[in-house]
């Protein structure tokens, strides 16, 4: 029998990939039979919402032209990665007669850097800041798990709060954000902090508004009678703000307050319709879940701490200073602690430096590299993919899940038994899976361990 070390190294496609179907191009078949409806049905609606989202809500103002044009190339290259990914596997173990550690990554980045050139030019970018993300994430955990970095208590919290307060002083001082960042930073924060163009349309009183049209009348009175005593209360001369400066503070973590209770509502709701039918009291428990209410602690605290400082800060100094918007900035961000999210944290950090990097590119301070995007993105998703085969306990749940829905369940179908002996836990997630094979196309290596394995099965059972 030949060493478990080494079984892994001499194995087939069909031994270690598509355990499923020892035909390479009946596997890739069936591959694309999952990827491509999913990649369909994802995309679909995806670009139903976001045209909706554009247009008001009135599907007679869609371009069904262009939605259909957009939906083929999206999801034409989300199956054309998984197929390719499948193909390219199979190509590799046939052409070197065996894998190596890198195989994975290798493969992934033919697949990859095809896809996202098939993939619309506008969404490019994106893409490839997000699995960016991912594959940061994927590494440190990575790191964690093999000792090399020791996780600093709280680490996701700071560099929150540096990054908050590197974005908020950035967009104060000069036109470096990219003008997306900088009406995102406005939407948030408020544009009495952060001069821009159209201040009234980032302005909390119109979720106060809406929120406004759901009360009963007599307490809609109350709280405008509130409101209006509270407005008169003392107001620093350099403050920009309407109002005191406690309405100001309490308008802005109310009206966050809210958003966050309601974002984290529906996404509990979402979550929940597919148990709706034989769960019913599921919907009554997301409307009360205290996710909700840490994510509208997180925004409204955010925000209003945000104000409260830059208030408290002009009233002690008496002078206002873009030094005041960097302390406000980093004191506010603490407010991560009651939502601690390292996918926010990641994303939030790497559209700062994203921004500083379009900056630098934009004054020459650094070179502009053709065709970044479509790099950034394979590099990171063949990161991620090398992952998926060796460490996929290392992956964010919700994107295993994903490319679990992609490949129709095949990517779990890998026989990661027999990469264990690296020592990265790759059978973690399916400690039991061993696939039952067809010996007729098993090569003498791998009949001679389901033979061991068979007859240890025998004693034992």
């Amino acid at each position: 029998m030949v060493a478990p070390s080494k079984l892994w190294l001499d194995a087939t496609c069909y031994e270690l990939g598509h355990t499923w179907n020892p035909s390479c191009w009946k596997a890739q078949l069936d591959l694309a039979k999952a990827a491509y409806p999913y990649s369909l049905k994802l995309y679909s609606v995806f670009y139903v919402v976001s045209y909706l989202v554009k247009v008001g809500g009135n599907p007679k103002k869609i371009k069904w032209t262009k939605y259909f044009r957009d939906v083929a190339q999206s999801f034409s290259s989300l199956g054309t990665n998984a197929l390719l990914l499948i193909s390219t596997f199979c190509v590799f173990r046939h052409l070197l007669g065996g894998f190596n550690i890198y195989f994975a990554f290798l493969c992934g980045i033919p697949s990859c850097f095809a896809a996202i050139s098939i993939e619309r030019k506008s969404r490019r970018g994106v893409l490839a800041l997000y699995v960016s993300n991912l594959a940061a994430e994927v590494l440190y955990n990575m790191a964690v798990t093999r000792g090399y970095i020791t996780p600093v208590k709280y680490g996701d919290v700071l560099i929150f709060s540096l990054t908050t307060s590197i974005a908020l002083y950035l967009l104060r001082v000069g036109d470096i954000l990219q003008p997306d960042a900088q009406s995102t930073l406005r939407s948030i924060f408020g544009s009495s902090e952060l001069p821009g163009e159209n201040p009234a349309t980032t302005d909390s009183t119109t979720v106060f508004e809406k929120i406004f049209q759901f009360l009963p009348r007599e307490v809609k009175h109350l709280l405008t009678m509130l409101s209006e005593r509270v407005k008169e209360l003392p107001r620093h001369h350099l403050c920009k703000h309407e109002g005191s400066c406690i309405h100001y503070v309490s308008e802005g973590f109310l009206s966050k307050f809210s958003l966050g209770y309601a974002i984290q509502t529906a996404l509990n709701l979402f979550r929940t319709m597919p148990r709706i039918t034989r769960r019913p009291s599921a919907v009554a428990r997301s409307l009360v879940d205290r996710e909700n209410v840490y994510l509208g602690l997180f925004m409204g605290g955010l925000v209003g701490a945000f104000r409260v400082i830059m208030c408290l800060l002009r009233w002690f100094r008496n002078q206002d200073s873009p030094v005041h918007i960097a302390i406000a900035g980093f004191l506010a961000g603490l407010s991560n602690f009651t939502y601690r999210s390292t996918t926010i944290v990641l994303f939030f950090a790497s559209r700062v430096i994203e921004n500083l990097v379009y900056f630098g590119q934009k004054r020459g301070y650094l070179p502009t590299i053709p065709g970044g995007d479509r790099i950034l993105y394979t590099l990171s998703t063949s990161t991620i993919l090398h992952a998926a085969v060796f460490e996929p306990h290392q992956i964010r749940p919700a994107y295993w899940q994903f490319l679990l829905r992609v490949t129709g369940n095949y990517f779990s179908q890998l026989n990661r038994k027999l990469v264990d002996v690296l020592g990265t836990n790759a059978s973690n997630l399916y400690p039991n899976f061993w696939p039952e094979y067809d010996l007729r196309y098993a090569s003498p290596q791998m009949q001679s361990e389901e033979l061991y394995r068979w007859w240890i099965d025998s004693i034992y059972i």
